[in-house]
């Protein structure tokens, strides 16, 4: 089969390697759709841990067409979306942390293939009427879903900010929404993706090269800030920023992954003296299944800009990384 190898820098080659063979408890997948996520990117620029030689993607879907020992044979056929790694339910890092944080179980990805090795574990099945190349997009909406799950609750009705218009940035607009979110600003400079945030819940929209935008949220809220303010570009100024816009007992939601290295840069007293909660989740944690399930409740219309062959990685990444579209698609079958 042929995969996109990750070099080193920018560097991809098509090699052919030995077609995968399941063993006990492993299904092999045939890729669909293999979703280009900002952490690849982020590895191909030195802003992420990684090391070369690699076969990147782990946002991947499509029909299960072998299956090893110990699967049912009614699995074959099976359209799924997959997680990073299978469970073993008894380590530290799955009882203290989350599924994807298991220390017994390998990762498994490389969606930058023909075909995927994966656990059986790791494989959800895709609804009836949600479309693979949609279903594609599971794991970035299940690290939203597991950021916001690490609130306590969303007060219904409430103020919401999210920063940066992204894939990631439109599915927190999205399930904010969906969980009883109020008003909802969307602050993102490119305007097709700024434009997007209405079809997924955001009434105020914001360019912030146009209008300044903590003298939006002040007019809106009357100087007291928003309940919810989430940052989604992985950016640690635009971190700061959001935290002075949020009121007293507020959240400061970090969706984006920023820089390994970055410093929290806001103002610890202003933490302190507004009693403002910050959180995050690295990664899918426990909510992959519950993402699957939510997808079809969003209008994803237009969020994929471009579907690229395998030949045509280093181009696919060069347009992601270029940030004029929202998500971008790898196809090796197609």
């Amino acid at each position: 089969m042929r995969v996109a190898t990750w070099r080193g820098g920018s560097d991809m080659t098509i090699d052919v390697v030995p077609d995968p063979t399941p063993g006990p408890g492993q299904i092999v997948i045939k890729v669909h759709s293999s979703g280009i996520c900002g952490t690849d990117i982020h590895k191909t620029q030195g802003l992420f841990p990684g090391t070369p030689p690699e076969v990147l993607g782990h946002e991947f879907v499509g029909p299960i067409v072998e299956t090893g020992k110990g699967v049912e044979s009614s699995m074959l056929g099976k359209i799924v979306g997959c997680t990073l790694n299978a469970a073993c339910g008894e380590c530290q890092g799955y009882k203290t942390w989350s599924a994807m944080h298991c220390e017994r179980e390998p990762r498994m990805a490389g969606g930058f293939a023909e075909y995927v090795l994966v656990d059986q574990r790791q494989a959800h099945i895709v609804p009836d009427g949600l479309d693979p190349e949609k279903a594609a997009m599971t794991e970035p909406a299940a690290c939203v879903v597991s950021c916001l799950n690490m609130l306590s609750e969303i007060e219904e009705g409430c103020d919401a900010l999210v920063v940066g218009g992204g894939l990631l940035g439109l599915f927190t607009v999205g399930m904010l929404k969906l969980r009883g979110a109020g008003r909802i600003i969307l602050s993102e400079p490119n305007p097709k993706r700024l434009a997007m945030g209405t079809q997924f819940g955001a009434s105020v929209l914001n360019d912030p090269t146009k209008d300044d935008l903590g003298e939006l949220v002040n007019d809106l809220t009357g100087g007291d800030g928003v309940k919810i303010g989430a940052e989604a570009d992985g950016v640690p100024k635009l971190v700061a920023s959001v935290s002075k816009m949020i009121r007293p007992r507020g959240n400061l939601v970090l969706v984006g992954v920023s820089p390994q290295g970055s410093a929290l840069p806001v103002d610890l007293y202003d933490l302190h003296y507004k009693e403002i909660t910050v959180s995050g989740a690295f990664g899918a944690g426990d909510a992959f299944g519950e993402a699957l399930a939510t997808l079809p409740e969003l209008n994803l219309t237009g969020v994929v800009s471009g579907r690229y062959p395998l030949e045509a990685v280093e181009q696919a990444f060069a347009a992601s990384a270029g940030g004029q579209g929202v998500k971008y698609m790898i196809a090796p079958n197609d």
